[in-house]
């Protein structure tokens, strides 16, 4: 531990700092081009609507049924929620799409490297985008969210380049800037998108109406300027970093291994692996992490029906709750996490009062009969945003790069291993799968809940449940972390 703090923190020191400020920048830009989307779902979908909701033979109006078949179900009514449901559902196909691709995602950047495949999917990201810009069609709107759903890489890819050449101590630390981006895009992000909207290209180029361009493609094309200008500062500014610690604290080791190799030309190539304490420790996180997004993202998509179904809130007072909360979050990560987890609090202790936090304020918005309590609720939640997911993630990473750390003190014959020692991008590809699973359930069943038994007892339902989860991860989670820094400190 002492060798690889004093190489980062001498003649790497630059590198890393360098680093850090790439990666941050550029998951911004990504978050900014992500979000742009989320204030259109409806307007794109009334834009459909208006050319197929009446034909029977289109894909829309098949989608559409079925969604109302759905609404039926749960026992609501309105046709404003046939709109709700299926921004929704294609909110959740993106998450589910992650939950697939996330392993593999990972997994090729620990073969290949975290820059390769981050530049290859942004080469996804982009072609999404496109497709969306020519999105005249249903089907071709949601073939863009299939290609940007399965390609998407940059939050993954982040963590593992920021995990890469942060060690454990200041893990944390670097992580909350993946926190912070997230903060302050999906802060920014939203507003830009409905600012684009007032600005029609067949208008502005009529020589565009014969394309198969729809009304908002403005917000598609800004978005894709910003993935091209994204694609461009990465392929220029960013290093490679996964074998960032084996080119100077293991220099010898890698060394002793290359001599290995020469003695054993035929030497078979061993795939990532996690040693099975490890792996208990990553299936654990990643099952606390499914069920925190289960609820949580379930709470984030019922807010705004809490508040205009209560407070009868517009789109306005509603962006200014969630800024409200963005803003927080963001303050939560560069105040409190970048400065204390890891060093004053542990990151097990951080997630523990994230998720505490998070059953406080669905509490209080269950409630909540005036605006100032409702902002309240708003609080703890904004303070559990900026907590759990980054602590959890911290904890994944530490556990995906203890096997490797076992492996460098081990004898000659074993160390070209070391040189295929980094788990890291298998290990958070895991974590982010199963979260990203919990992200696609929990939207809808928060839904579900939400219309058959009112808001009140579905936010009081959901912080009894975290509280569950709060007992699981304090007593089976933490567990397993204490005999993971035990085998550490032998």
């Amino acid at each position: 531990m002492a060798t690889e703090n004093s190489a980062i923190k001498g003649s790497d020191a630059k590198f890393v700092s360098k680093t850090l400020q790439t990666v941050f920048i550029a998951l911004l830009i990504d978050i900014l081009a992500f979000t742009i989307i989320l204030p259109l779902f409806p307007r794109l979908l009334l834009f459909y609507n208006e050319k197929d909701g009446n034909n029977p033979e289109s894909f829309y109006f098949t989608v559409l049924q079925s969604v109302r078949t759905f609404k039926t179900f749960i026992g609501a009514s309105g046709s404003r929620l046939d709109f709700v449901l299926l921004g929704g559902a294609v909110g959740s196909l993106f998450s589910f799409l992650q939950f697939i691709s996330s392993p593999y995602i990972g997994s090729l950047s620990d073969t290949y490297g975290r820059r390769t495949i981050l530049l290859w999917s942004m080469v996804g990201n982009g072609l999404s985008m496109f497709l969306w810009l020519f999105g005249d069609t249903f089907e071709i709107f949601l073939f863009s969210r299939i290609i940007g759903g399965l390609t998407e890489g940059n939050v993954q890819m982040s963590i593992a380049l920021i995990s890469d050449i942060t060690t454990p101590e200041t893990r944390s630390r670097g992580l909350a800037l993946v926190g912070i981006a997230f903060s302050l895009g999906f802060t920014m992000g939203p507003p830009l998108g409905a600012y684009f909207t007032k600005f029609n290209l067949k208008q502005i180029f009529p020589s565009l109406k014969s394309l198969p361009i729809n009304d908002y493609s403005s917000p598609a094309l800004f978005a894709l300027v910003l993935i091209v200008i994204e694609t461009v500062y990465l392929y220029f500014a960013l290093p490679e970093t996964k074998d960032f610690k084996s080119k100077g604290a293991n220099k010898s080791a890698r060394l002793s291994a290359k001599s290995t190799i020469a003695e054993k030309p035929n030497a078979p190539k061993q795939p990532p692996t996690i040693n099975l304490q490890s792996k208990k420790l990553v299936w654990s996180l990643s099952v606390i992490h499914f069920l925190y997004l289960l609820f949580f993202s379930g709470m984030e998509f019922t807010l705004t029906f809490l508040t205009y179904d209560r407070f009868d809130f517009s789109h306005g007072k509603q962006g200014m709750l969630l800024g409200y909360m963005g803003f927080l979050s963001a303050m939560v990560q560069g105040g409190y996490v970048r400065r204390l987890a890891g060093k004053k609090i542990p990151e097990k202790h951080m997630a523990m009062q994230g998720i505490l936090s998070c059953s406080i304020g669905l509490i209080i918005c269950a409630f909540s009969t005036t605006v100032p309590i409702l902002f309240l609720g708003a609080t703890f939640l904004a303070f559990t945003s900026g907590t759990v997911v980054s602590s959890l993630t911290a904890l994944t990473s530490l556990a995906g790069e203890a096997n490797s750390k076992q492996s460098s003190i081990t004898d000659s014959t074993s160390e070209f291993e070391t040189l295929q020692k980094d788990q890291r991008g298998l290990a958070l590809g895991r974590f982010r799968s199963l979260g990203q699973l919990g992200r696609s359930i929990g939207p809808i069943l928060a839904c579900s809940v939400y219309w058959i038994l009112g808001p009140k007892i579905a936010y009081i339902v959901s912080a009894v449940l975290l509280l569950f989860v709060l007992v699981l991860f304090s007593t089976w989670t933490v567990k397993l972390i204490g005999k993971e820094q035990h085998k550490h400190k032998e």
